[in-house]
């Protein structure tokens, strides 16, 4: 009599959740909302400059990277990674990470023909 009170409680929790997933996607699915990369919180921003900058360092495309960073700020890349590395200091990024962002910074400058203009 013990065992049939486990199969009925077992099979009553399979039917509860195949009927709560049933529910949530045929009648109550999630909104789908896209964000952009502008709204992402500063330090994100900088994570995601600092993932940037480590593929520049890996294949040297300043191009690849600037279209990347045009993702997170369209109309000023160069404007993206100097954020990024003030962020980068005030979350206390390693020595090496602040490099790789300066090095990207100053590719980009280059590429853009900004000399050392802020």
């Amino acid at each position: 009599m013990r065992k049939s009170r486990l199969i009925g409680f077992l099979i009553a929790i399979l039917l509860g959740a195949a009927g709560g997933m049933f529910l949530g996607w045929q009648y109550l699915p999630s909104q789908v909302s896209t964000t952009r990369l502008q709204d992402l919180r500063a330090d994100y921003q900088a994570d995601f400059v600092l993932m940037v900058a480590e593929v520049y360092t890996t294949d040297g495309n300043i191009d690849h990277a600037v279209k990347l960073l045009e993702k997170l700020n369209p109309e000023n890349p160069l404007r993206a990674v100097q954020q990024g590395l003030l962020t980068g200091q005030q979350m206390g990024f390693e020595p090496w990470e602040m490099r790789f962002m300066a090095d990207l910074e100053t590719a980009i400058r280059g590429h853009l023909g900004q000399g050392d203009a802020p």
